[in-house]
């Protein structure tokens, strides 16, 4: 057979097939970049979201620090507190492990007011332990010159400037005789912006605080704004008697809460003793209602239970009163307490008080039972240990605060 080299003639067939390959070829090929392009695409925006994330990682880390230095340091316009070498004084310090608060009682220091008539002591809180009481008792003191009642306007942008205006204008201050001033305001344990009104008037007062029994303390604060309500109509219109139920960690009714019980939160604004990272972080996070500031001030500290005050025992009584009367410096000892009536007690009753030994309110008073134990191991462990802190009775005060974890209701029935 003779090969034949003419090529043959394609057929319309074999060139349909030939054009629907390359053009399959060709959509293959706009696929493939295609894909490339969404790849890439897809890897640009995940860059750009994780260059987004790192910025708001940055930012929300920047501000949580900013808002730590504002509560650690509120007052950043103040000249900064300086290390002393002694146990006296120091600087606020963090590290890893612990963060140091403590008082600098340095020379420098300038009150603006004539020191022959500092304020010489405050009754700071907590309410309802008895310091309207001792507002009674100081103020019949020959010694002692002390506005009748609460002087709170040391809360006030100007309260220090208030602060003077009133010692300039008492009797006492026209006299020759040198007399102790003092206030009592019992929120300035909560809201320690007065401790920094205070030190711009002096460095030399005394800070009297009281504590008490939480489920005592609890029943004595809620009661006592029920009567609120019912003895001052017009003034509390607006404000209703709410549970006790709902009074805790994120509510408060006029200040009345279960939060408000847990002193040591509010203690540690003091800034006397050091504390870990750990108790600062619950101090920041103990409730929702009370900006939390420390406020390092040179001040001592008196700390007494509300127990002492009422205390029976004539011998323990009177090493009280004369403890109290030192921490003041006093020179006149203290009236007896027995012969004081007692005052702000109102014999009234009223359908919204509470008997918190009854078995509904078993969830309110297990609760503060809980609290107040933790809240009495901080104070005796920590607290009453700084040489800025003064105790009475030491061993009754030990005694009486390791009961804040057992059930007070157990004693009257």
């Amino acid at each position: 057979m003779i090969k034949n080299d003419i090529p043959l003639r394609p057929t319309a067939t074999s060139l349909r097939h030939r054009i629907k390959g390359k053009k399959r070829e060709r959509e293959r090929f706009a696929q493939i970049r295609q894909q490339s392009h969404l790849r890439a695409t897809r890897g640009v925006i995940v860059m750009m979201c994780h260059a987004y994330l790192r910025v708001v990682i940055l930012t929300l880390t920047l501000i949580a620090f900013t808002a730590l230095f504002a509560v650690l340091f509120p007052d950043s316009s103040s000249p900064p507190v300086r290390a002393a070498s002694d146990n006296r004084g120091g600087v606020a310090a963090m590290d890893d492990k612990l963060i140091t608060m403590r008082t600098n009682t340095s020379a420098s220091y300038q009150p603006s007011f004539n020191a022959s008539r500092d304020l010489d002591f405050a009754v700071i809180g907590f309410p309802k332990t008895g310091t309207t009481f001792l507002l009674e008792v100081l103020g019949r003191h020959p010694e002692i010159t002390m506005p009748p009642k609460e002087f709170c306007q040391i809360h006030h942008e100007t309260g220090d400037k208030e602060l003077i205006n009133w010692m300039k204008n008492t009797t006492a201050a026209k006299s020759s005789q040198r007399q102790k001033y003092g206030i009592k305001c019992p929120t300035m344990i909560r809201v320690t912006n007065a401790i920094e009104n205070l030190m711009k008037v002096t460095d030399q007062a005394r800070l009297v605080v009281g504590v008490r029994h939480p489920v005592l303390w609890f029943q004595s604060f809620y009661n006592y704004r029920v009567a609120e309500n019912y003895l001052y109509p017009e003034l509390y219109k607006d404000s209703p008697i709410p549970s006790p139920f709902g009074l805790n960690s994120t509510h408060h009714w006029r200040e009345c809460s279960t939060a408000y019980a847990k002193y040591e939160i509010f203690l540690k604004q003091l800034a006397k003793v050091s504390l870990t990272a750990d108790e600062m972080l619950q101090m920041l996070r103990s409730d929702r209602l009370w900006k939390k500031r420390f406020s390092v001030n040179p001040f001592k500290v008196f700390i007494y239970s509300s127990d002492q005050l009422q205390d029976t025992n004539t011998t323990r009584q009177s090493q009280f009163r004369h403890d109290l009367k030192e921490f003041l410096r006093l020179d006149t000892p203290l009236i007896d307490f027995n012969s004081v009536p007692k005052v702000n007690a109102n014999t009234e009753y009223y359908p919204e008080y509470i008997d918190i030994c009854q078995p509904k309110y078993a969830r309110i008073k297990n609760a503060l039972l809980k609290s107040g134990k933790e809240t009495s191991e901080w104070i005796l462990k920590k607290f009453i240990k700084s040489s800025d802190v003064v105790v009475s009775n030491r061993e009754f005060f030990r005694a009486n605060l390791r009961t804040w974890g057992v059930d007070p209701c157990k004693a009257y029935y």
